[in-house]
């Protein structure tokens, strides 16, 4: 069974206890919709960058 590689930036963010509300609040959607992220989507990635101070070319390289 292989492992599939965890997005550097959701891990961050279900690492750190507080940082998906904080997302919400800010983007003014549920937490539980931050929780199904695979990965930071294209349209939020420059707000997350800010709060959970990672560049948006980490975040997301494939469009950065």
């Amino acid at each position: 069974m292989s492992k599939r590689k965890v997005d550097a930036a959701i891990a961050k963010i279900r690492a750190n206890r507080g940082l998906s509300v904080r997302i919400a609040e800010a983007l003014k959607i549920r937490k539980a919709a931050v929780y199904q992220w695979k990965k930071v989507p294209p349209n939020r990635v420059k707000v997350v960058a800010k709060i959970i101070d990672m560049p948006p070319e980490e975040i997301r390289s494939d469009i950065f």
